[in-house]
């Protein structure tokens, strides 16, 4: 009886491993269960009953794997705070048992987790622990990755000066950061984006075009490279430097056309509206909105509608025209 509980259990839980590796874009939490019509209650309690037979002193990684097993029908019941303690016990279990592979498997759930429930202070402190246990077993090319998501949760956090620290020391330390460029690349433009809020502007374009843009092309990452051009474009518009901003949003808008890249198409012509407003070229700002704005529709695409239509309230503040309610009445009446 013993074989076939821990037999079922683990059925319940290596159906759900594959999925747990990919835990760095991914949350993948979902069981298959152990006969089709057994309910969720049932499954547990099948996998607490394994638990009970084992020897807690020797039977450690498949006490662990059972109690994932549970956690992963607990997620299923939306049981999260629970199914959390059930992940923090088995890493435990795995960290007494020597088990590196699954130790790394489970926190990697955890910060997972935290990070997608916006729990960012927990998420940094998985992702540490994970990042820890990597560089210990010296697997580099997964601390690369895991050094990658605990930027993203500091950049998230506005703890600039920590996130900095990682991104200068990726490109030189020892993680194998070939194979994840566009990561890299990516880590850089949030914290070009800050820099851009906090009014750092020659840092901000320097983050850029010394470090984000060499690194997309290197990754062959084309609208990364389009990305970039669209925050430059930005960071010299904020300077009042219409040319080279114009000049970096017009690559953006070629770009994305030679891409068939419908969203970087309306981002593009509504910020190149604004340039246009602020030379004084009012027409042709005007010219782009709608285009943008038939673009958006026929996407039918909410957040690019909105973009646009704040475009046209940017044109209507700056160019003291009415306003688009205002417009909209007047063609009404």
């Amino acid at each position: 009886m013993k074989i076939l509980y821990l037999a079922l259990a683990l059925l319940l839980f290596y159906s759900t491993s594959a999925s747990a590796s990919n835990y760095a874009d991914t949350l993948e939490l979902v069981p298959a269960e152990i006969t089709p019509s057994q309910p969720p209650e049932a499954s547990i309690k099948t996998l607490r009953d394994s638990i009970s037979t084992l020897n807690h002193d020797v039977d450690m990684v498949q006490e662990g794997n059972l109690r994932m097993g549970i956690a992963q029908v607990m997620f299923k019941q939306s049981l999260n705070k629970q199914a959390i303690h059930e992940l923090v016990t088995a890493e435990m279990l795995f960290h007494k048992a020597g088990d590196s592979e699954q130790r790394e498997n489970v926190i990697a759930q955890i910060a997972t987790y935290y990070r997608k429930n916006n729990d960012l202070i927990e998420a940094e402190k998985y992702y540490m622990l994970l990042l820890q246990v990597q560089e210990i077993q010296k697997e580099y090319g997964k601390a690369g990755k895991t050094a990658n998501m605990l930027i993203a949760v500091l950049l998230k956090r506005k703890d600039v000066q920590k996130a900095a620290g990682y991104i200068s020391s990726l490109p030189t330390n020892k993680y194998d950061v070939i194979n994840e460029k566009s990561t890299l690349a990516d880590a850089y433009v949030k914290l070009a984006e800050i820099r851009r809020i906090q009014t750092r502007y020659k840092q901000a374009a320097s983050l850029i075009l010394q470090n984000a843009l060499s690194l997309y092309r290197s990754a062959d990452n084309l609208n990364g490279r389009i990305g970039c051009f669209d925050l430059l474009g930005r960071i010299y518009f904020a300077q009042k430097r219409y040319s080279e901003a114009k000049w970096f949003f017009i690559q953006a808008n070629t770009q994305s056309r030679n891409l068939d890249n419908q969203k970087g198409i309306i981002t593009s012509l509504v910020n190149l509206s604004k340039v246009k407003i602020a030379i004084h070229h009012n027409k042709l700002a005007l010219r782009d909105l709608k285009e943008a704005s038939t673009l958006a529709v026929r996407l039918n695409n909410l957040t690019m509608i909105a973009n646009v239509k704040k475009g046209y309230s940017y044109y209507y503040a700056s160019t003291g025209s009415k306003s688009a309610s205002q417009a909209s009445r007047s063609r009404s009446n």
